[in-house]
């Protein structure tokens, strides 16, 4: 009895560890640009993430990061991320601007298509979150 219930056990452990591994995730890229007053960076940068595939975003904190100025507009700069997030999981990334700047976050779905963007306050914090969507069904 005791073999039989081991063996329901680590079966149902390898089920659920083969769904995570095969479940659907989206490449996510944070974006966060910064124009006007200075924006070579930006402070207290967090975003979401799955640490592996099929599991729950959870929150990485990097703070400070280097901005690289957009070569056609000297005014603008901005910094990027890529991660990954499991489908119809929360995608989210936040930053402060530094001082008399404005930041604009987005957060694309392999890198191209947009989900959401938001444009703060000048110095306000900018915040955009989503949940992702479903993959195609075939």
């Amino acid at each position: 009895m005791f073999v039989v219930l081991g063996l329901s056990v680590t079966s149902c452990g390898m089920v659920e560890s083969f769904g995570r591994q095969t479940a659907d995730a989206w490449s996510v890229t944070y974006e966060v640009s910064v124009a006007g007053g200075t924006i070579n960076g930006l402070d207290d940068v967090r975003y979401l993430e799955a640490p592996t595939r099929g599991e729950d975003s959870s929150e990485t904190a990097v703070g400070e990061v280097a901005t690289t100025n957009d070569p056609s507009n000297k005014q603008i700069a901005s910094w990027q991320e890529t991660v990954m997030v499991t489908a119809e999981d929360e995608a989210g990334v936040s930053a402060v601007p530094r001082a008399g700047a404005t930041a604009t976050c987005r957060i694309l779905l392999d890198g191209v298509k947009e989900i959401a963007a938001v444009t703060g306050e000048v110095g306000k914090p900018v915040q955009c979150s989503v949940t992702t969507p479903a993959f195609a069904k075939k």
